[in-house]
């Protein structure tokens, strides 16, 4: 599975290409229910995560979370569709996802999705990491009761 974010690259600051790639890994790894630990790792130690309602502070809060985003999916499935630089380590995004529930395994449901994400500025020999990550959501849409 792999992603295609689009965006503006006349608009993009210089490691822009590689935000946009780290982001189209991110929803791969958020669509994979084994790879817990690889998601928790896209996240700086002291990050926070909002998830809809739900907030971490740190890894230490963000990896229940992620496994608590699983309980009652059987799959995801990440429709990341445009990226929008706010400056050099801050981006909006928009897109959807679409559920397969385990109450409900012939159903999908489809939920549109909003994030803001703000990287950690790039240290020398480090890789890219979120410190702060919002998803703008309607968390009664994931019941596939709306």
């Amino acid at each position: 599975m792999s992603y295609s974010i689009a965006y503006d690259t006349a608009r993009a600051p210089p490691r822009g290409a590689a935000l946009v790639a780290f982001m189209e890994d991110f929803y791969c790894t958020s669509d994979n229910e084994s790879l817990h630990e690889k998601y928790v790792q896209s996240f700086t130690e002291d990050a926070t995560l909002i998830m809809g309602p739900k907030e971490a502070k740190g890894v230490s809060e963000i990896l229940p979370l992620r496994h608590g985003l699983w309980a009652h999916v059987a799959s995801r499935k990440h429709t990341p569709e445009r990226i929008f630089f706010g400056g050099e380590n801050e981006i909006m995004l928009y897109g959807g996802v679409n559920y397969r529930l385990k109450a409900d395994p012939e159903k999908d449901v489809y939920v549109p999705w909003a994030g803001r994400v703000v990287f950690a500025p790039q240290k020398e020999g480090e890789g890219v990491k979120m410190q702060f990550y919002q998803v703008y959501l309607d968390p009664s849409a994931q019941s596939g009761k709306k």
